[in-house]
């Protein structure tokens, strides 16, 4: 079933090639225990997206949570992700609510850590959140192909800005490091963990990494939707110990949040 427009379609009929005429801009919604959870800082991101777009729309008057409940009520869903669009290929804009498959990290990814890679690419205007086909088919087949959880996007100069659908940070000892957000698309989890940060006196410096330097950090982790905070125990031929007491309190505080 999908909301098209707010009105309930099968879905039968429908495909995402839709989206790759015209613009799509989107959000993610996790759903826990059967209610969206950090919904707040979608619906912000979805309205800076519009913004920088210089689209005149609000999305505070969008509805979206009403829409939202009203799916996963009529869908039953206790768990997953839901997308939310707004592909500008008319004059109108036609809206999309529909269920997407996920794949969260299991105990053991969380224990163990993941391995990612990096490639040079790079995300145009990436502090809007749109559908961009050709860099999701290209960082999907990297990922299947070389066995790695995600691709980490290295840009002209060398530098690492984020993952194909996360973000990253890198610590060293109690210290938190991730891309400055001109460069990067302002991740609701990646906001999260800065806030954290900021209400237990962690600090946070937003520099360029160097590709040629993630083995002078202690460890690195991915933060998004579906992974939440993760650790990543190879980038390339660098290997990080997951078993890292900083990092797993960072876990601790970003979990708890989950309960509140």
């Amino acid at each position: 079933m999908i909301f098209i427009n707010n009105t309930i379609d099968s879905g039968k009929e429908f495909s995402e090639k839709i989206f790759e005429n015209g613009l799509s801009i989107y959000e993610v919604i996790r759903v826990f225990e059967g209610s969206p959870i950090f919904l707040h800082d979608n619906i912000l991101r979805l309205s800076n997206s519009l913004k920088k777009s210089n689209i005149p729309i609000d999305a505070a008057n969008l509805d979206i949570p009403a829409k939202l409940h009203r799916f996963i009520e009529l869908e039953h869903i206790a768990e997953g992700n839901i997308k939310y669009v707004l592909h500008f290929a008319t004059a109108t804009p036609d809206e999309y609510i529909y269920q997407i498959p996920h794949s969260y990290p299991t105990e053991k990814d969380y224990q163990q850590g993941v391995p990612t890679m990096t490639h040079e690419a790079v995300r145009e205007n990436p502090e809007v959140k749109y559908i961009n086909a050709d860099l999701r088919t290209l960082t999907n087949r990297l990922i299947q192909e070389n066995h790695v959880y995600e691709i980490l996007l290295v840009d002209r100069e060398g530098y690492i800005t984020e993952g194909s659908r996360s973000n990253v940070f890198f610590v060293k000892g109690e210290t938190l490091y991730t891309s400055p957000l001109q460069y990067v698309l302002p991740g609701t989890s990646r906001k999260r963990v800065i806030d954290l940060c900021q209400a237990h006196g962690i600090p946070v410096i937003e520099k360029r990494i160097d590709c040629r330097s993630v083995g002078e950090y202690d460890i690195a982790f991915l933060t998004g939707t579906s992974p939440l905070i993760l650790p990543i125990n190879r980038i390339d031929n660098t290997c990080y110990h997951p078993d890292n007491a900083f990092l797993h309190r960072l876990m601790h505080y970003y979990f708890d949040l989950l309960k509140s």
